[in-house]
């Protein structure tokens, strides 16, 4: 039996998980056209071992955090995603560094460079990221008709 609502948590849960695939995307995107580089310092990395047999790039998943510097001023940021990267866990003292990308007017927006590099993403990863993008506002579209016909 319906009610005829849209229960409110749920809708919750389905735009904040729209509007986070959005940002994600956007950002990749707007980042690998516009996106300014600098060198960060990694300050935590972890690679979990998820799966021996999957395919390249998606055996692992990888944390990292870093921080950088522009203008004087220093910013922060955290990536997970899926690799086959297997770095040893950080040493006490020990210092790494990675090329970061961040938009020049507003830095918060910010991805290490492989992640939002267009060549390493190659036509299917920015195929991907149009498709979510065109995605989440089709199904943005769709549930707006929907709570305004209940």
């Amino acid at each position: 039996m319906t009610t005829g609502r849209i229960n409110p948590v749920a809708f919750v849960i389905i735009v904040a998980c729209l509007l986070l695939a959005l940002y994600n995307s956007v950002s990749i995107l707007v980042l690998g056209l516009f996106g300014e580089t600098t060198v960060g310092t990694i300050t935590s990395y972890s690679s979990r071992l998820d799966d021996t047999s999957a395919s390249v790039n998606s055996s692992r998943t990888v944390a990292k955090g870093y921080r950088f510097t522009v203008g004087g001023r220093e910013y922060e940021g955290h990536s997970t995603y899926k690799s086959d990267e297997a770095w040893p866990k950080l040493r006490e003292g020990e210092r790494r560094t990675e090329l970061i990308s961040y938009l020049g007017f507003f830095p918060r927006v910010n991805k290490p460079t492989h992640l939002v590099d267009f060549e390493e993403l190659g036509v299917a990863g920015v195929a991907f990221y149009v498709i979510t993008i065109l995605g989440s506002v089709v199904l943005f579209a769709l549930l707006k008709r929907e709570t305004k016909r209940r």
